[in-house]
């Protein structure tokens, strides 16, 4: 079973799935996606159990209005969701160092003077117009 930033394939594919969506989802729709689209033949319970599980991780969340049916949506976008799982995996790898990062990778994947270059201009964009009066 692969990992993705912390979840397992089941919970990225249902993550997706949130993801894609333009509105909320009820918990029919969810569970026709797992079973119509993804083929996984899950009971209610089990998909049940996915979406709570979600949204313990802080990932889901629903609308709940009496009389009307539970809604169900992301709580953060994919890209929000990428770059906060990157930067937890910097903090506990690295001590929060990009620099200790990139150090790591060069070494085993060769850098062109177009890489170079680029990353140049990257880091260049990030340099605070201040940070040239404190040096």
């Amino acid at each position: 079973m692969g990992k993705h930033f912390g979840l397992s394939d089941m919970e990225y594919d249902l993550m997706s799935f949130f993801w894609e969506q333009a509105k909320p989802v009820t918990f029919a729709e969810i569970l026709n996606f797992c079973n119509s689209v993804k083929g996984w033949n899950w009971a209610k319970t089990t998909a049940h159990t996915y979406v709570t599980r979600l949204m313990q991780k802080g990932l889901l969340d629903m609308n709940s209005v009496r009389g009307v049916r539970r809604t169900y949506f992301a709580r953060i976008n994919r890209e929000d969701f990428a770059r906060k799982s990157a930067q937890e995996f910097i903090d506990s790898s690295f001590s929060g160092s990009l620099k200790n990062l990139f150090l790591t990778l060069v070494p085993d994947n060769k850098l062109t003077q177009e890489d170079i270059h680029e990353l140049r201009k990257v880091l260049d964009q990030l340099i605070e117009p201040n940070d040239d009066a404190s040096t």
